[in-house]
């Protein structure tokens, strides 16, 4: 067994709103948040070591037009559609993975958690996009967190993660059975939650607005 911690909190370093966002993405592509977005720049903050701007820790959302409203909205598009963050065709191939075999959304899932422990043992976060079911209309179901610490026990992995849309909350978890063929559970501040599964999301820092 193994426990690694970056330092990572979600009631420190996270955001203190919920993904309550209504967007539309390259203007039609119906978005469900802006849960990359709020990622990525929680991210960023805690990479360069520097304090998220104001109004970070307010529960309310920011007005749209906010200057931190519109740097979560970059984040957003770059966590998804611009490079080298572009994790959008990675979420369309673990969406169509069949659920079971070797090539199988199970399988993938598993072999991710190599890439997540080599980030961990870093001392690096690592976003996670969550894959919600099989096909196009669970695309816009997928979901983005991340992942903060992990404890690789015999039989499971236990993720802890920063979900946006649970802020503030330390117990936020992803159970992830070593089987392949078991679903990947959410639990912790909400119900819980079943995701076919994930994978680790292409990331590149940038600069934290004062």
């Amino acid at each position: 067994m193994m426990y690694l911690d970056t330092g990572f909190l979600p009631s420190k370093d996270g955001f203190g709103f919920a993904n309550t966002w209504r967007d539309v993405v390259l203007g039609v592509i119906a978005s469900r948040g802006r849960c990359g977005g709020m990622v990525f720049a929680a991210l960023d903050a805690f990479v360069a070591g520097a304090p998220l701007p104001p109004g970070s820790h307010d529960r309310t959302l920011p007005e749209h037009d906010s200057p931190l409203a519109r740097w979560i909205w970059r984040r957003q598009l770059d966590s998804i559609v611009v490079l080298p963050g572009a994790n959008i065709a990675r979420f369309a191939r673990f969406t169509y993975l069949p659920s079971g075999g070797p090539l199988g959304v199970g399988a993938a899932t598993r072999q991710s958690l190599l890439t997540l422990f080599d980030l961990l043992r870093s001392g690096r976060p690592a976003p996670l996009g969550l894959v919600s079911g099989l096909g196009l209309p669970h695309i816009a179901r997928n979901h983005q967190v991340l992942a903060y610490a992990a404890d690789f026990r015999e039989d499971d992995v236990v993720v802890r993660i920063y979900d946006p849309n649970r802020p503030l909350r330390d117990d936020v978890v992803l159970e992830v059975p070593l089987d392949p063929s078991a679903a990947v559970e959410e639990r912790g501040g909400g119900k819980p939650r079943t995701w076919r599964g994930f994978f680790v999301e292409d990331y590149s820092p940038r600069p934290v607005p004062a």
